[in-house]
């Protein structure tokens, strides 16, 4: 009986590690009345992304009066996977534009991927967003925690030339989260990339389809349009509506008729959920360079970017904002 015992307790044992080991992310809580949000920590050893296609710093989840805003969008989560990932996250160097140095590497040798760090180049023919590359060399973070704010901290310094320190903040205040990002230039080349925010948004798990509506700051002018987007998708009135549920494939768009001024609004966009009553106004400091929308059965994207230029010796500003608020 005794061996039994120990046999079943191992096996128990056996059995709920992978839950305890995939529920062991590091992470901070920031609170107010109003908002819960869960900002996962980078740990290159336990993080909750450890992938090399977004920035490592500032995932997190949102809960707002009682609704949970931006949550998982896969059925199965894999830490090391390229798009795993939650919340308004960011990716800089886009295939459009390719990761600092990329181009210029060669085989074996090491391109930059600002959030994540020096990452070694394989024999193919162009930058692959969706490839878990290997990490040569991560960036080292500093956190600063608070009960309303978290600031991360990454410096590196490759012998292509670049360099950076990249400090993100993710801060607060009410009913109001506020994502606040300086981008130093601290090598001997200049910085020339995009950033955009992937905005994985769900409410409450709900299928994407006619619950959710997108209110754009812009008359948007959709073109490029592909899989599933004609056929499901109205875009009048500033708005974006979807004719049904996004129960396969996908839709995707690219969007013009913003201003592309420095000081402008126009980034700027509303989401909101019918069942939940829920709307997220987000605006942002900085004009769009481009502005994409993606979206499948789980998660609802708009993409916008920002082209950041920066010379040695210089820095480059930014802040996106989400207001959020309940009709009920």
């Amino acid at each position: 009986m005794t061996a039994f015992r120990t046999l079943l307790a191992w096996l128990l044992g056996f059995a709920a590690a992978p839950l305890a080991i995939a529920a062991d992310h590091p992470s901070h809580e920031l609170k107010t009345d109003e908002l819960a949000v869960k900002v996962y920590l980078p740990d290159a050893e336990k993080g909750f992304y450890r992938g090399t296609r977004f920035d490592w710093s500032g995932v997190l989840s949102v809960e707002f009066a009682k609704h949970k805003i931006f949550g998982p969008w896969k059925d199965k989560h894999d830490p090391k996977n390229n798009d795993d990932i939650v919340g308004p996250c960011e990716e800089f160097g886009s295939s459009a534009s390719s990761p600092l140095h990329y181009k210029d590497a060669k085989v074996g040798e090491t391109f930059l991927k600002i959030g994540v760090g020096e990452l070694k180049k394989p024999k193919e023919n162009g930058y692959r967003f969706f490839h878990n590359y290997e990490i040569a060399k991560a960036g080292t973070w500093t956190i600063d925690k608070a009960e309303k704010k978290i600031s991360f901290a990454q410096e590196l310094s490759t012998e292509s030339g670049y360099g950076y320190k990249y400090t993100k903040t993710v801060l607060v205040d009410g009913a109001t989260l506020r994502l606040l990002h300086v981008l130093e230039n601290t090598g001997k080349k200049a910085i020339s990339t995009d950033v955009y925010n992937h905005n994985f948004f769900n409410v409450d798990g709900d299928p994407i389809g006619p619950n959710y509506t997108v209110t754009f700051n812009f008359d948007p002018k959709a073109g490029g349009a592909k899989d599933r987007f004609d056929e499901l998708v109205a875009v009048r009135d500033k708005a974006l509506t979807l004719k049904a549920t996004l129960d396969k494939g996908s839709i995707y768009t690219e969007l013009g008729g913003f201003d592309t001024k420095d000081g402008s609004q126009d980034a700027g966009f509303a989401i909101s959920h019918k069942p939940s009553a829920v709307t997220v106004r987000v605006s942002s400091t900085k004009a769009p360079s481009r502005f994409n929308v993606w979206g499948m059965k789980t998660t609802l994207c708009p993409e916008p970017f920002h082209q950041l230029d920066i010379e040695p010796g210089k820095k480059a500003t930014w802040t996106w904002k989400y207001d959020f608020k309940a009709e009920k």
